[in-house]
């Protein structure tokens, strides 16, 4: 146990960067899927002008 937590206290900058790299990629996956145009593609979203 004393060497997992050793392990941990030597390594968290290297496990901080890890994480923060992860938490980019999925925020750079998620508003790449929310700029799509598929919205205007369906018949619910499509803006018509009268």
């Amino acid at each position: 146990m004393r060497s997992l937590i050793h392990w941990f206290a030597t390594n968290a900058s290297v496990i901080a960067i890890l994480v923060t790299a992860g938490v980019a990629v999925l925020l750079a996956c998620c508003l790449g899927c929310s700029n799509c145009g598929c919205r205007e593609k369906d018949e619910l979203f499509r803006r018509r002008e009268v």
